[in-house]
């Protein structure tokens, strides 16, 4: 969806089958889709909070679907942007369930890799393809091929068994219990991950009827007024200020644009293959590394190198000549950079926020969350141009790297490390700042209080 953007941008701006666009209208087409994945969270939070992960899983998958229908028969901007608007809206609503989802079907030890694969190897793998389909073929056609993934999306959850971590939410015990265990081998870990479950969803059950407050509003009132609440908001504008500033969204949007302005050159389906089979390499061995090396680890050491290789970048730019192994040189650096990327930052970062936020407000959480990010990922796709005009790409990255290494600053402070804790530990986590042995949180009346 992302990335068969870069092939629709590039064919509106050299205005082919005379589709005549201002630079502003394009701006917009580009833009809006971020936008209206808002809209998209908020739906999702009202409609899984109802009827459960699954089925809200097929319900918005069908905008996908309606979206390439209504693309691949676009001629004007009214039409190009009732496709974005479709695509906005599954884009917002699928994003924050499959974190949700992912985060809780996976068990503690593989939760981070299933994150990873789900958020970060998959989407990398989808957007090499789309770039590359988007040179070769005609974005029509390109919109027509995405229609099968979607309907794929639409058939898969129908044979899915419904969160146990939604079950528990709504006290539906008994069905936590068999989905649970459907969907883990049975062994005394996780047993005692089952146990630990019920009894911090029972706890918060007991406590929401002593209060009045079993109405989702009303939890979302209460959490409000809570330390933790905003501790988690302030972390996630953090996240949302790396992933934006690295590039995340604009590459994946604007990949031949932003191609032909570092190199020069019109001629990029080579340096164009290059720079995604790194991104997808990247992504590949986050699968690896995330599985041997500590998250905190991963996410600092990969985030600095890349913060470094991103300013190399910007003065090979600020020197550039038009000498053909300069090209190739800033190729490189561009292609090293979206590789340390996608091996660290991306993948952590997009798994934390699936991991952070309490369960029972987890998708509410998310439009709060995912609102920022898409805010932010909006306006570096609005004013990439714009700086690129004022500052050139050397400019911008420079920039972009300081707001980095800023975020990386905060991120590094708040963060515990949250590998093979599970939702419920990390939870407690940010809501006593410590983490808890289980008989704690079981016997501890101060801990239940604050759960």
């Amino acid at each position: 969806m992302l990335g068969q953007m870069a092939s629709l941008v590039a064919s509106l701006r050299a205005r082919e089958e005379g589709i005549q666009l201002s630079d502003t209208q394009i701006s917009i087409i580009a833009s809006s889709l971020m936008a209206i994945a808002i809209v998209g969270m908020l739906l999702v939070a009202l409609v899984s909070d109802r009827i459960g992960r699954r089925w809200s899983f097929m319900v918005f998958s069908m905008p996908s679907i309606l979206n390439y229908v209504v693309l691949y028969f676009a001629r004007d901007a009214v039409t190009l942007m009732l496709s974005r608007t479709l695509a906005g809206i599954a884009l917002g609503s699928i994003l924050a369930l499959k974190l949700c989802v992912t985060s809780e079907y996976a068990g503690p030890k593989t939760r981070a890799m299933f994150l990873n694969m789900i958020s970060t190897l998959s989407p990398s793998i989808g957007n090499s393809i789309a770039h590359a389909l988007g040179i070769i073929l005609h974005w029509r056609t390109v919109a027509l091929i995405g229609i099968l993934p979607a309907i794929i999306g639409l058939i898969l959850p129908y044979f899915w068994v419904e969160s146990p971590h939604w079950l528990a939410s709504k006290g539906r015990f008994e069905e936590c219990e068999t989905s649970f265990r459907t969907l883990h081998k049975q062994s005394p870990n996780t047993e005692a991950e089952l146990q630990l479950l019920l009894n911090v969803e029972k706890t918060k059950l007991k406590k929401a009827i002593e209060t009045n407050s079993e109405h989702t509003l009303k939890k979302l009132s209460i959490a409000c007024k809570k330390k933790y609440f905003w501790d988690l908001m302030v972390l996630s504008v953090f996240i949302s200020a790396f992933l934006a500033s690295a590039g995340k969204l604009a590459y994946s949007t604007l990949a031949v644009t932003i191609i032909k302005g570092v190199t020069g050159s019109n001629d990029i389906l080579i340096y164009t293959i290059i720079v995604d089979l790194s991104v997808t390499l990247g992504a590949v061995t986050s699968c690896y590394l995330i599985r041997k090396v500590s998250m905190r680890s991963m996410l600092f050491t990969t985030g600095l190198i890349g913060i470094f290789i991103l300013i190399s970048l910007s003065a090979c730019l600020y020197y550039k000549t038009d000498s053909v192994y300069l090209e190739w040189a800033i190729i490189c650096l561009l292609s090293v950079y979206f590789f340390i990327l996608k091996s660290g930052p991306y993948p952590i970062l997009e798994a934390l926020l699936g991991e952070i936020f309490p369960i029972e407000l987890k998708v509410h959480c998310f439009f709060f969350s995912g609102s920022i990010l898409m805010i932010a990922m909006t306006v570096t796709i609005v004013l990439l141009p714009i700086m690129v005009s004022f500052m050139g790409y050397y400019g911008m990255f420079l920039a972009n790297s300081g707001i980095m290494i800023v975020s990386l600053g905060y991120i590094w402070l708040r963060l515990p490390e949250t590998k093979g804790r599970t939702l419920q530990e990390i939870e407690i986590y940010f809501k006593t700042n410590n983490f808890h042995d289980v008989d704690d949180i079981v016997n501890n009346e101060q801990i239940k209080g604050l759960i």
